[in-house]
């Protein structure tokens, strides 16, 4: 797996898998808090199948300015 992430919406979708879990956790909605790890996950693995399939790369513009991780 290549990563096609940037750090920065690394951080965005954690953050947001975060705040989905903890909307779902508030309202039990258990589905809810379920969908919530898949941005956790691909924020993580710096990877999403979503922008590969598009065609978009986050990571190109990382490599540019400073050193990947």
């Amino acid at each position: 797996m290549e990563c096609n992430v940037g750090l920065k919406e690394q951080k965005l979708r954690v953050l947001a898998g975060m705040a989905i879990i903890g909307i779902g956790a508030y309202y039990n909605i258990k589905g809810l808090a379920a969908v919530g790890l898949i941005p956790i996950a691909t924020g993580m693995l710096r990877y999403c199948p979503v922008n590969q399939a598009i065609g978009y790369n986050g990571c190109a513009e990382t490599r540019k300015g400073s050193a990947v991780l």
